[in-house]
């Protein structure tokens, strides 16, 4: 599977890039911050991002 990891300062247009990438290729997208921040904006527990973040690698 190919993979493409996406790297930048806030607000320079990292989230659009990929989403435009994983759109035009289809590789599947994997936000990092659907893997660090719960829905309400808490941070997850360090094992759980771990276990996501070791899935998508």
């Amino acid at each position: 599977m190919k993979k493409v990891a996406v790297f930048g300062k806030p607000g320079s247009g990292k989230s659009t890039l990929s989403r435009a990438l994983a759109s035009v290729t289809g590789i599947p997208l994997h936000p990092l911050d659907s893997m660090v921040y719960q829905k309400n904006g808490e941070l997850v527990e360090r094992k759980l991002f771990d276990e996501a973040h070791e899935r998508v690698l």
